[in-house]
């Protein structure tokens, strides 16, 4: 799955260097919905992570695969919703970049950060 980091990279890179700019108000509309999303998938995170460990499938060989084959894809199902947010929370930032209302640094993405800065 495409979770786009590498467009996420990109735009983010073009907002720091000057060749991305937006609107302030665009860009706080902008990162709200990005805050939004990444905000929304917090849960399915957090029952994905409960899925990880299953049981009642049996003793067979058979059933142990199976057990083990549901929780790989649930540990995979977990990596691939927190890259989401990840990106999510990234695009935010190059959103609020662009406008000029961050300033790059080591804390861009953080999440109060970036809400407080899209007026949330």
């Amino acid at each position: 799955m495409n979770t786009g980091e590498s467009t996420s990279d990109d735009l983010y890179d073009q907002a720091r260097g000057g060749t991305f700019r937006l609107d302030p108000a665009v860009a706080r509309e902008c990162a709200t919905h990005f805050l939004h999303f990444a905000d929304a998938l917090d849960p399915q995170v957090e029952q994905s992570h409960s899925i990880q460990t299953l049981s009642g499938f049996g003793d067979f060989d058979s059933a142990h695969q199976l057990r083990t084959g549901f929780e790989s894809k649930a540990v995979s199902l977990t990596e691939t919703l927190t890259t989401l947010q990840s990106t999510a929370l990234h695009l935010a930032a190059a959103c609020l970049l662009a406008a000029g209302l961050i300033q790059h640094t080591d804390e861009t993405h953080s999440r109060a950060l970036l809400s407080a800065r899209a007026g949330l």
